[in-house]
């Protein structure tokens, strides 16, 4: 059903459709003229084929071409009895532009229509409004948790509603979507202090495939609650989802519950690390992005042994558990010096920005391309930008040279 349009096809055309200096003149109910008027002389410069009066309400066929105000398209993926229909109600229209002579057909495209165009617009703002209103349900939802999780935690999620760009650069949808799982884990963990990952759908959406809503969101998810917490998700109550992240290391290691030794490549979990407070006699700690670094240092046990030094591989990815085994590691031990050690690409400098940020209570040096070593983030970054990108595998060395960045 046609409707009185919210915006004139006459207005329309001539903001989105005329060049500068142009104007349109009115044909008949569905041609418009481009003209342009000098103070000598008159050009028609085209036509556009489109309806004074315009339905907003497009088939999915036409939502689906995606078309913004500025698109132009000489041909479309759709039937012609559709493409009548989107001409005939407004959803497109076809601007044919002509030769000097102001008659022959240049070229002809479509474009998107009044019709469309007031309905992308009125979507908008309606999902503008929902996004403003799931802000502020959040927001009281953080609000009631208050004493229910740690204040750092709740102030981080805080942060992230006030955030205009995401910081990870999360697409909207991405971020709507964390929106909704962060009220559903805020007021199931009110409820209770444990839970399946799968319960925090479930018991949001009640129906069924509830409990399978975030699936495809668990990893990306849960690595930015426990960059939040700076532990694993097991903490904040969320104890499975359906695997068990390793850690490994090499060197002594001592907890409640549990003690490792030199001589090997050890590994325990993350559900293990979230209740268990460990330390190590080592001084020297070594933070790795490959297992390959972490191997090869583990078969040099008498260089672990003299030079006191403890290894952790971080697998390239830094999960809540590599971040609380650091923290400990940092806070509760006798470490005096760290070592980070990543690849020498862009995922390598965001690695050691992160591990840097842990470790920031500790002295540490960044190893460089070629063994050079950097005392801060700022001059491990501007090295790389002179240098190409590579594996940390390729600088390997052994612990002659391991003794000698020791040293400085």
């Amino acid at each position: 059903m046609l409707k009185v349009s919210l915006l004139h096809t006459k207005e329309f055309i001539q903001k989105y459709i005329c060049k500068s200096g142009e104007t349109i003149e009115q044909l008949s109910q569905n041609e418009w003229q481009i003209q342009k008027w000098t103070a000598r002389t008159f050009k028609t410069m085209g036509n556009v084929l489109a309806e004074e009066q315009y339905d907003q309400s497009p088939v999915e066929e036409i939502k689906g071409l995606k078309l913004k105000p500025h698109s132009r398209r000489n041909s479309l993926p759709l039937s012609e009895k559709i493409i009548q229909e989107g001409l005939y109600k407004g959803w497109i229209i076809q601007e044919i532009r002509f030769k000097k002579d102001g008659r022959t057909p240049a070229d002809s495209v479509y474009r998107m229509g009044p019709g469309l165009f007031i309905y992308e617009r009125l979507r908008s703002e309606k999902v503008d409004l929902e996004d403003r209103e799931l802000k502020q349900i959040l927001l009281k939802e953080l609000e009631n948790s208050k004493g229910t999780l740690p204040n750092d935690f709740l102030n981080k999620i805080s942060e992230f509603t006030m955030e205009t760009i995401d910081s990870e650069s999360w697409g909207k949808e991405r971020v709507r979507k964390f929106y909704h799982f962060l009220i559903a884990y805020l007021r199931l963990r009110r409820r209770k202090s444990r839970m399946e990952f799968k319960e925090i759908g479930a018991t949001y959406y009640k129906k069924v495939g509830g409990s399978k809503a975030f699936d495809s969101y668990q990893d990306v998810f849960i690595d930015r609650l426990e960059k939040w917490l700076n532990a694993p998700a097991y903490e904040l109550g969320i104890i499975s989802f359906g695997s068990i992240v390793p850690v490994f290391f090499t060197g002594n290691l001592h907890g409640r519950s549990s003690r490792y030794s030199l001589g090997t490549v050890h590994a325990t979990t993350d559900i293990a690390i979230a209740g268990e407070l460990f330390h190590t006699n080592a001084k020297n700690l070594w933070l790795v992005e490959n297992r390959a670094v972490l191997t090869r240092m583990a078969v040099e046990v008498d260089f672990l042994e003299t030079s006191q030094s403890f290894v952790l591989g971080v697998d390239g990815q830094i999960r809540g558990a590599h971040r609380k085994m650091i923290k400990q590691l940092c806070l509760n031990s006798s470490i005096e010096k760290a070592f980070i050690w990543v690849d020498y690409d862009k995922a390598g400098q965001i690695i050691a920005r992160d591990i840097a940020h842990l470790a920031e209570e500790t002295p540490y040096l960044i190893v460089g391309n070629l063994g050079h070593l950097f005392s801060s983030h700022e001059e491990y970054v501007k090295s790389l930008s002179e240098t190409q990108p590579a594996e940390q595998e390729m600088t390997l060395g052994g612990p002659e040279e391991w003794r000698k960045w020791i040293e400085k």
